[in-house]
């Protein structure tokens, strides 16, 4: 527990994962979280039963906790999957990625876990996968040591060849060139990998996270474009997925391709019929993340109440506020973190958010204000996409502008009153 406003900046990091102890330490329950992470664990439960391969798109805004959501579902999950989940950005550019590059990470991972589970996958395959990377781009990798166990250690290989494409764009090219005519032969290999793996009993499960964060055209490339190529390896795979494209007129075209698709709310702050109807349970939420971490005795009321507001129920963005918050109490030689220092903090993120909003926006936005209907509208995608235009669930779903974004358009006097 935080005892000065030091120690808040330490403990509110927005792009710190919970995992292991801390998952279990900082996890705060709501109900609309742990449904979601019931229907997905009784949704793979089942294709256990049935060995389908289901492929499913998980998908909300940045920073709701889409990532603690699947941390905590894999922490749940038992022994009958073997688990491959990881962070896309680890291996791929943020900024550039291609299907092919998708594939290629998947059968990378699945190699570097079955040599970590020590599961001998087969001279026969561990040589085409070899042969395979190796006529893909150079390498100084030696067939020595294939036989007995895992083999070589082909995924360090394939990592190599990652790591190059995601640093070198001359590689990058080079490797997609090679291997877009042969996207089947590494779907094969892809597939010979997961057979052989589920020969121990387990199931494979590939949970890809951080998807959502590409640029929508680059998102639909993947999901709309070549969603026959992701669709076809034989296991389960959860994507995430952006939240902006299901107002995209390509959504409906993309879902029939995948076996299900769960939406990761914002945390609800307040009713739709605006902030004059507070929602205390999502309130109290926001609340308990700050309480499991320090006393909220270090916020003046006003302060915590105003933060709430103005995250929109974004949780990373909350934490932001808040860690921002400590900076400038620290500058400042304050003990606590009170309204007026929090308010600095948003009238500094105005800023940020008025600077990527053109004359079209400003229309939109005020349609959603005062609609708050989520419809297929394609200059919706980008408002959805960056923050400005938030989602939300009751029995079905709703959307309204990003609190500080609201406040951009009443201090322009867009409003009504």
């Amino acid at each position: 527990m935080a005892e000065n406003i030091r120690d808040i900046y330490h403990l509110f990091n927005p792009d710190k994962v919970l995992l292991n102890d801390e998952l279990k330490k900082y996890y705060v329950e709501i109900d609309q979280n742990e449904t979601n992470i019931r229907d997905l664990q009784v949704r793979l439960e089942l294709g256990l039963e049935t060995r389908e391969p289901i492929k499913l798109l998980f998908t909300g805004h940045r920073g709701s906790g889409k990532t603690t959501t699947l941390n905590r579902l894999v922490s749940n999950l038992d022994n009958r999957f073997f688990i491959v989940h990881y962070n896309v950005f680890d291996l791929l550019d943020y900024n550039d990625v291609n299907y092919t590059d998708v594939l290629f990470s998947i059968l990378t991972k699945m190699l570097e876990k079955a040599e970590k589970e020590k599961i001998n996958l087969g001279k026969t395959l561990l040589k085409r996968v070899n042969n395979w990377g190796s006529s893909i781009i150079e390498s100084k990798t030696q067939e020595k040591g294939m036989e007995g166990g895992a083999g070589i250690k082909i995924h360090l290989h394939l990592l190599e060849i990652m790591g190059r494409m995601k640093n070198e764009n001359i590689t990058k090219k080079e490797v997609r060139k090679e291997i877009e005519p042969r996207v089947s032969e590494l779907i094969g290999i892809i597939n010979d990998t997961i057979s052989e793996i589920e020969k121990t009993g387990e199931q494979v499960l590939i949970i890809i996270d951080n998807l959502e964060k590409i640029d929508p055209t680059k998102a639909q490339h993947l999901f709309y474009d070549h969603a026959t190529q992701l669709t076809q390896p034989l296991c389960k795979i959860i994507y995430t997925f952006p939240i902006s494209l299901k107002s995209s007129d390509k959504f409906m075209q993309i879902k029939i391709n995948f076996s299900d698709v769960f939406v990761h709310p914002n945390i609800k702050i307040n009713e739709r019929e605006g902030p004059d109807y507070p929602y205390l349970t999502g309130r109290n939420f926001m609340k308990e993340i700050v309480s499991k971490r320090v006393s909220l005795d270090m916020f003046e009321p006003d302060a915590i109440e105003y933060i709430i507001d103005m995250s929109g129920g974004v949780v990373r963005e909350f934490i932001r506020i808040i860690r921002d918050s400590a900076v400038r109490a620290i500058t400042r030689k304050k003990d606590l973190i009170d309204k007026d220092i929090a308010v600095e903090v948003v009238n500094g993120l105005k800023n940020i958010y008025q600077a990527q909003l053109s004359d079209e926006d400003y229309l939109v936005l005020i349609n959603v204000h005062q609609t708050k209907d989520i419809k297929r509208d394609e200059q919706l995608v980008g408002l959805l996409h960056n923050l400005s235009v938030l989602e939300y669930k009751n029995n079905r779903s709703w959307c309204d502008l990003n609190p500080i974004v609201r406040a951009i358009l009443d201090e322009k006097n867009l409003l009504p009153k």
